[in-house]
């Protein structure tokens, strides 16, 4: 029976697929295209419309409403797991099931995943800049969770118990949290009277970041609340309480950067990556944070997002181009993609997949990971 992965609140299900091949060239990991079904329950706002109609307005990159109509007539959508009409109404509570349908995903760096330390209740690991660390709408095997499922053979009732961004390496630790002790252990029970989860005086969490400028000396505390914005976050009096405690590690009056030393109370997304910029010494490689920031990979690239990680589809899609990638190919909807991967067309450069923020250690009441200072802490780096 293939396993279905949980999927995030109103997200659609990834039915697991058997793995597909992948190249290991450039620097980077890519996996070829291979076929995946999705499971979704019908949303209120798809309530009262036709199935193609949903697939071609919500994915118009994706998805043509011919495209799903023959598809629904060979069996590859399915209402309910039952074949309908294309002129079905869809009604609540219903399901949604895509089979067959056409993936590809994001390449990442190959970067081998350091194993700190592993036990049956847990693996903690040096997650690689440019890698996600579990799956999500645009990558599924690349992955850290999937690569260390697949090259280290980590029991798939670990899960996160840490998140950093993908362009951020350093200290994740993936437990059973179905385990209570296990659970409580990393993420013990909170002692200051909230119910906020990411609020633990218990777990203590160092980064480093290289920043633009003379940063002060002496401990800087922000405390900036953090409301998530078009995916960027913002300084904003709704957001969520943030705290971050800054020191100073040196200064580099030669390249105008700061090594800084950041312990977190909190762990909003984000966080360090805003506080920092909101004391105008934004982290100096962060497109997303530091406006004056100026790539000329990213000019001459137009996968290149503002923060750094890659764009999976190009800014702007001409009206020739759509679909773009296609849940299902046929001669009227060719997969664009593939033959940019084909051309070696928009490949990002792993280099260029990273910014100067690294999680060197997480500690608490009997647990202690630390990982080395990265090479950019040394001001003579400046890559």
């Amino acid at each position: 029976m293939p396993k279905v992965v949980k999927p995030r609140k109103g997200k659609s299900a990834i039915i697991e697929t058997p793995r597909p091949e992948f190249i290991f060239e450039g620097g980077l990991r890519k996996v070829l295209p291979y076929k995946q079904t999705y499971l979704a329950q019908v949303k209120q706002r798809w309530v009262n419309r036709t199935v193609p109609e949903i697939f071609a307005s919500e994915m118009p990159r994706r998805c043509t409403q011919s495209m799903i109509v023959e598809a629904m007539k060979r069996g590859d959508v399915l209402v309910n797991d039952s074949i309908v009409s294309p002129e079905y109404i869809l009604k609540g509570g219903e399901s949604l099931r895509s089979n067959n349908c056409h993936r590809h995903e994001p390449p990442v760096p190959d970067t081998p995943i350091k194993i700190i330390e592993q036990t049956e209740d847990y693996v903690v690991f040096d997650k690689p800049h440019g890698i996600t660390v579990h799956p999500n709408e645009l990558s599924f095997f690349n992955t850290a969770l999937e690569i260390l499922r697949s090259d280290n053979d980590i029991p798939t009732y670990m899960h996160a118990i840490n998140r950093l961004d993908a362009v951020t390496s350093g200290v994740v630790i993936f437990a059973n949290v179905s385990d209570t002790a296990v659970r409580e252990r990393f993420q013990p029970p909170n002692t200051n009277d909230t119910n906020d989860t990411e609020l633990n005086s218990q777990v203590q969490k160092e980064y480093v970041c290289r920043v633009v400028g003379e940063f002060p000396e002496g401990p800087i505390v922000v405390t900036e609340p953090i409301l998530p914005q078009g995916g960027k976050v913002t300084i904003d009096p709704a957001g969520k309480p943030s705290e971050t405690r800054f020191e100073r590690i040196w200064f580099d009056l030669a390249s105008n950067t700061s090594l800084v030393r950041c312990h977190l109370k909190t762990g909003r997304q984000h966080q360090i990556r805003l506080h920092v910029a909101h004391l105008q010494h934004p982290i100096a490689n962060d497109k997303l944070y530091n406006p004056d920031y100026n790539s000329d990979w990213a000019q001459r690239n137009p996968t290149a997002t503002a923060s750094g990680e890659t764009r999976f589809y190009p800014v702007e899609i001409p009206p020739e181009r759509q679909p773009y990638m296609p849940y299902y190919i046929t001669p009227e909807t060719p997969c664009h993609k593939c033959k940019e991967e084909q051309d070696a067309a928009n490949m990002p450069n792993p280099n260029n997949m990273k910014i100067w923020l690294r999680a060197i250690r997480y500690q608490g009441p009997d647990w202690k990971f630390e990982v080395d200072m990265p090479d950019w802490a040394d001001p003579k780096v400046l890559k």
